[in-house]
């Protein structure tokens, strides 16, 4: 019979799968891993609109393909709008947070911490960016025995060259990180039912 510790963590799992903060996660024993963040990060530069490439498994993504996060700064606050298409209905759907920086290539990304989850302040790392292509983010939730790994690449171009999403993955191995859990997201036919081609 399992004991009531481990009954404790496979119901957390569990719930954890249900919620919104796993949007792109692995689980894996063991703690967190540091990588390293982008130093002398420029927020500035990084504001705009990206394009979902690839992630780690994403239960928000689910049934959404044409993935996008636009990162907006209104009155010193960082707006984050994160939208996708339906893979049936073709309807956008989109979901507006708010982020900050904390420290240098760390954000505080207010729909990953929950009343439940206390994540620190620093809860999406961006790994790497030439801000122009590429951007490689990373958060991670420990879980006692085990540890959630998320990961994304996100680049400016709809569909990026081969030469861009190579720099990215360069970021990921340099910090230690497998490559073999990324999942590619679809970008290709990204109309809205029902609107017009422009």
């Amino acid at each position: 019979m399992a004991s009531t510790f481990t009954k404790r963590y496979i119901f957390l799992i569990a719930a954890l799968a249900q919620t919104p903060y796993i949007n792109a996660q692995v689980l894996s024993p063991g703690s967190c891993p540091y990588p390293t963040a982008v130093s002398d990060f420029k927020i500035d530069q990084y504001l705009g609109k990206w394009y979902s490439n690839r992630n780690y498994f994403s239960i928000l993504q689910m049934g959404k393909d044409c993935v996008t996060v636009e990162y907006t700064k209104v009155g010193g606050r960082i707006i984050v709008k994160n939208g996708g298409l339906g893979l049936i209905t073709r309807k956008k759907s989109t979901t507006v947070t708010k982020a900050s920086v904390v420290a240098s290539g760390k954000l505080n990304v207010s729909f990953i911490t929950t009343n439940i989850f206390n994540l620190g302040a620093e809860n999406y790392w961006i790994l790497g960016t030439d801000y122009d292509s590429y951007a490689v983010g990373w958060s991670c939730l420990p879980l006692g025995l085990f540890h959630f790994k998320m990961a994304w690449i996100l680049t400016r171009d709809q569909n990026p060259s081969d030469a861009t999403i190579d720099a990215a993955l360069a970021v990921l191995e340099k910090n230690g990180i497998d490559k073999s859990k990324l999942k590619l997201v679809n970008q290709e036919n990204c109309v809205e039912a029902d609107k017009p081609i422009e």
